[in-house]
């Protein structure tokens, strides 16, 4: 996952950050599926999306719908994620069969109810209207790090887990698409519920019969969301606490079950809490920032990775290196505020900022040559594709509200707190005792597409690098 991967390539400080944000976003996607969850059973029940919520008026307006019906919900999925990871797996199964067929109904019977005047007005809120729904978007794109987080459960996992990845991706992708076109063909789009979409949707063109059938659709499908979650979110914290930045116990795997126990149960009770009384957007503009900021650092370590190794890479190449990732991050960081913070659409500043963005992108791809080549899967067009990468998602960041961004703030001096008071004695004093340079490149051996196996045979125990 992104946590073992920007460990090795950027060390154990970045990597813990990312894990705390990491850790984050699969709690909120968790409690913000589980919200959903309430509104679609809602309006399965014939009632409105909202009828199942407690309102409590002394509270903040973002904090005052109490939803006990999610903690229910993140309740019964704890109970299946920690008895068994098979078990759960073909629950998956089955339930996404049914999940797809669902979605090939909406798109079938939606377009029969299509009306191309509600696409009139396509873009009705302009280009940042474009910019601030694709940040919030990347909310959809929780689940695919999770496929990442099942290598230890997986024969190949250097073949098949880029497979599961990519695949999972395009298919995601283009569902999203056609079902976003069939929405806003069925109704206009002041009029969609921001609670239950598509049941409302139907209910509104004289399909009142097949909003059960959605209904029940995606109730299965955020069940499956939701153990899918429960069971990447574990596994997350199980492979943060091996290194001991997180207290070790969160690493023990229970003996019958063969499930990290108490990983779960933690990870599910932060869910059941922030489900209690979280509003639905602000978790999806707090998610957006935490799953932007590590695509971002995924982006930056992949540049290191292929340009920078230890004790090879000269002097020269990585002074070169380091001012171009320096001037890659402060132009799209200034492109960025300056888009955030202007109200007009003046295009001066990108003449200055996108051209150093570029140079310090071509510095790199002609001064620079590569260190280390991919052995069985690799990224194409490095460093242009990486640098695209770092600067999209530093550019998306910079349509997200500002107390998004205050949220984000606290709970980083959270992490750092706890990093510099615990997890970092408590992980120097573990890499010292087992000999953490071993271990290191015993993973990193893995990281280039050795089986296990492979590894092991190498000097390197798995019971060792656990």
């Amino acid at each position: 996952g992104s946590f073992a991967y920007l460990r090795v390539e950027l060390g154990d400080f970045i990597a813990y950050i990312a894990a705390g944000n990491i850790l984050l976003e699969y709690v909120i996607g968790g409690a913000a599926v589980a919200r959903s969850w309430t509104s679609y059973f809602a309006t399965l029940c014939n009632h409105d999306s909202d009828d199942f919520v407690i309102i409590v008026h002394s509270m903040p307006d973002d904090y005052s719908k109490l939803d006990p019906i999610a903690v229910v919900v993140v309740c019964v999925i704890c109970v299946l994620a920690v008895l068994s990871t098979k078990g759960s797996s073909r629950f998956n199964y089955i339930a996404s069969i049914i999940h797809v067929i669902v979605i090939l109904f909406i798109i079938i019977a939606g377009f029969t109810k299509a009306d191309t005047k509600n696409y009139s007005n396509f873009a009705p809120f302009g280009v940042r209207g474009i910019f601030k729904s694709s940040a919030v978007l990347f909310f959809a794109y929780v689940g695919f790090d999770a496929v990442s987080t099942m290598a230890e459960e997986t024969k190949n996992p250097a073949h098949d887990i880029p497979i599961g990845l990519v695949g999972s991706m395009a298919i995601t992708t283009a569902a999203y698409c056609l079902l976003s076109v069939v929405l806003c063909l069925m109704q206009p789009y002041p009029k969609i519920d921001k609670d239950a979409p598509f049941s409302v949707a139907f209910e509104a063109v004289g399909m009142s019969w097949a909003k059960y059938v959605v209904a029940a659709g995606a109730l299965k499908g955020m069940t499956t969301v939701l153990l899918v979650g429960a069971v990447g979110q574990a596994r997350y914290l199980t492979h943060i606490a091996r290194t001991h930045m997180l207290p070790p116990w969160l690493a023990q795997i229970h003996p019958k079950t063969g499930t990290p126990i108490n990983a779960t149960i933690v990870m599910l009770i932060a869910t059941a809490i922030i489900a209690f009384f979280t509003d639905l957007k602000i978790l999806a503009d707090l998610l957006s920032i935490s799953t932007l900021f590590i695509f971002l650092l995924v982006a930056l370590a992949l540049i290191v990775r292929r340009y920078y190794v230890s004790g090879e890479t000269s002097t020269t190449d990585r002074i070169i290196l380091i001012t171009c990732l320096i001037l890659i991050l402060g132009s799209s960081i200034a492109t960025a505020t300056y888009w955030g913070v202007s109200e007009n659409n003046d295009w001066v500043a990108y003449v200055i900022t996108m051209p150093i963005w570029f140079l310090a992108t071509a510095g790199i791809a002609v001064f620079i040559p590569q260190a280390r080549k991919p052995k069985v899967w690799g990224v194409p067009l490095v460093p242009w594709l990486p640098s695209l990468s770092i600067a999209i998602n530093i550019f998306l960041l910079g349509s997200i509200n500002g107390a998004s961004f205050k949220r984000f703030g606290i709970w980083t001096c959270v992490l750092l707190l706890y990093y510099f008071f615990f997890g970092l004695h408590a992980s120097y004093d573990t890499a010292k005792e087992l000999g953490e340079n071993r271990i290191g490149d015993g993973w990193k051996r893995v990281e280039e597409g050795q089986s296990v196996s492979t590894v092991t045979a190498s000097g390197v125990s798995l019971d060792e690098a656990k």
